[in-house]
């Protein structure tokens, strides 16, 4: 299938799954998804996977492995909503759904209400409702506002955590120029989801300028997409493009946890 852009019918399937999120009216409606939206997600992941090659960035995905499934993990919350209200994939050097260094794509209807943020509704395998400790604390979360694309390192294990902190550490010089370059091209990092506390082995550190990147956990950078760019059939270079400005922060994460891809 030919990646032409999100129709607005399958928009508005997920607008229309958001009043009416119940497992029988997903039963009666699930067509519009079965034959829309996936295909489409499937298609937008081969695209910009071949338009990420073309450029030289090591991110790709698979059409059915690269998918987060549109069934919340409603086990441990109050919440018993059964479906997501939007879609998502990511792209990572090696295929693999959560591997450090991913492009994640969010593709919901533009705009649209903001749902107060349950911790209980965590899914441990979407990304998107993972919220840093700031968007926590103002009882909001990713979801609800619209599609977006982000790209970066979005981190479980303490030890990658440590190793990237050790690379800031180890070559500040170099931190500084990713971080110089993200601005450059309009982007700033997430907040990161620091600890309060400097992290332990990194106590030499306190009074020093890297305080912030070493207490920081994760290392994201973002962008909102628009309507029409979710639309038109040029969505794939639009992230493949997106993906490029993020190429120093990629190549800075991947070469601080050992891979390849950038220069160490």
């Amino acid at each position: 299938m030919t990646f032409s852009g999100f129709a607005s019918a399958d928009l508005a399937f997920l607008t229309q799954l958001a009043v009416n999120n119940d497992r029988d009216w997903f039963a009666a409606h699930r067509a519009a998804y079965d034959d829309g939206l996936k295909p489409t997600l499937a298609a937008l992941i081969a695209e910009t996977s071949t338009a990420c090659a073309a450029r030289d960035i090591p991110l790709s995905g698979d059409p059915k492995r690269s998918v987060f499934r549109i069934h919340r993990d409603t086990r441990f919350s109050k919440d018993k909503r059964p479906y997501k209200t939007h879609v998502s994939c990511t792209l990572t050097r090696d295929g693999r759904k959560m591997s450090p260094g991913m492009m994640y794509i969010h593709i919901e209807p533009e705009g649209g209400s903001r749902p107060s943020f349950d911790p209980d509704s965590i899914d441990p395998l979407d990304p998107s409702t993972h919220p840093s400790e700031a968007a926590a604390a103002s009882d909001d979360g990713y979801f609800g506002k619209g599609p977006f694309v982000a790209c970066g390192f979005y981190l479980d294990e303490r030890p990658d955590i440590d190793a990237m902190r050790r690379a800031v550490v180890a070559n500040p010089a170099r931190w500084a120029a990713v971080e110089a370059a993200l601005a450059k091209a309009g982007l700033a990092l997430d907040p990161g989801a620091p600890v309060k506390r400097m992290p332990k082995g990194f106590e030499a550190q306190a009074d020093g300028p890297l305080v912030a990147a070493l207490k920081r956990t994760r290392w994201l950078v973002s962008r909102p997409l628009t309507g029409a760019e979710i639309a038109s059939p040029d969505l794939p270079n639009a992230l493949a493009s997106f993906a490029d400005s993020s190429r120093p922060l990629l190549d800075f994460g991947w070469s601080a946890l050992g891979q390849t891809g950038g220069p160490a």
